[in-house]
């Protein structure tokens, strides 16, 4: 079992990772990882120790507290795009586009109908054990900043249909449908076409070049390409200077790159086989020696050295511990 590619890609604001810290500490549980600083996009791959930790593929009904509990500023310059729109329309519209910039788990769309306007949510990827946690928590948080912007007795006409079977309270006011073909609100056409009580035409145009901007940032991002090549599709952990080539760059203009973004090369490599490190004594059974050669390490004692830097304790210890944790986890 290897982790999937797609994982390892930047596909979750560090915001959002810091109100799931929050809600996982709110539950009495210690964070396996720690509080992201700043703001950058992280890959599942790094989040998966937490998820494990709050159980989310057992309890996927969870994502309606993280959603709940990510406030309006989370979402950053998007939110006040959303909140600064002129029509509620306009408001799923921004979202649609601006959403990717926070959240690249999932795709988004807007479509207006002559009697409806839907802003629909579809994976990009397998999410494995984690997608319902993860579409619900989206869902939830996204259909909220909606909520927020339009007022209860306009949202109690809009229907969200839920991809998921499960028969949760969401904890909004919609029509909720579950089991559909896609996770969407539809919002009739009358509601859609309403002034946004918040509207704001020089907040919006400005949150929305900010947003752009941030955007074009994102898409150029050193670390989310070098991310892709630790390892590449080979299986081989490229040094400073083969990275660089694959870039068409000089080393020494790799590391700038880095730098500007707050990272180095060997930090960045280092927190990819940790985090890989943690994947695969988690989920496989494969030997310690197995995992050292994947992970680019002449030998096990050399993978177990830099593990018990990395995480303060052996790698067999830590897959003791995950594994116990696994077994105490409750049902649904």
């Amino acid at each position: 079992m290897s982790v999937p590619l797609a994982w390892r890609e930047g596909l979750v604001h560090s915001a959002y990772v810091r109100m799931a810290i929050a809600l996982t500490e709110g539950m009495g549980l210690s964070s396996p990882i720690p509080k992201p600083e700043g703001g950058r996009m992280m890959a599942l791959q790094e989040v998966v120790p937490l998820l494990e930790v709050l159980g989310v593929a057992h309890k996927p009904g969870l994502g309606i507290a993280l959603g709940t509990l990510i406030p309006a500023s989370a979402h950053g310059a998007m939110g006040y795009a959303v909140v600064s729109s002129q029509t509620i329309g306009q408001a799923l519209e921004t979202l649609a586009r601006l959403t990717p910039m926070r959240n690249r788990m999932f795709a988004y769309e807007y479509v207006r109908l002559p009697t409806e306007s839907v802003l629909s949510i579809t994976r990009r990827m397998d999410l494995g054990p984690y997608r319902d946690f993860c579409e619900i928590g989206t869902a939830v948080s996204v259909f909220k900043m909606i909520q927020s912007v339009a007022g209860d007795a306009a949202a109690s006409q809009m229907r969200f249909d839920a991809h998921w079977a499960m028969a949760l309270d969401l904890g909004v006011p919609m029509q909720v449908r579950l089991g559909q073909t896609v996770t969407a609100l539809r919002v009739p056409t009358e509601i859609a076409n309403v002034a946004s009580p918040t509207a704001d035409a020089k907040l919006f145009a400005s949150a929305c070049r900010s947003c752009e901007e941030e955007l074009r940032l994102l898409d150029g991002s050193m670390v989310q390409r070098l991310r892709a090549l630790m390892p590449d599709a080979h299986q081989h952990w490229p040094s400073l200077k083969e990275a660089a080539a694959q870039f068409a760059m000089s080393s020494r203009t790799l590391m700038r790159r880095l730098s500007a973004e707050g990272f180095t090369y060997q930090g960045l490599q280092d927190e990819a086989k940790r985090e890989l490190a943690c994947w695969y004594l988690t989920h496989t059974a494969m030997p310690m020696s197995g995992i050292a050669e994947k992970l680019g390490f002449v030998d096990d004692t050399n993978f177990s050295r830099s593990f018990r830097r990395w995480k303060n304790t052996t790698p067999l210890d830590y897959r003791k511990a995950t594994k116990a944790s696994a077994n105490g986890i409750a049902g649904p």
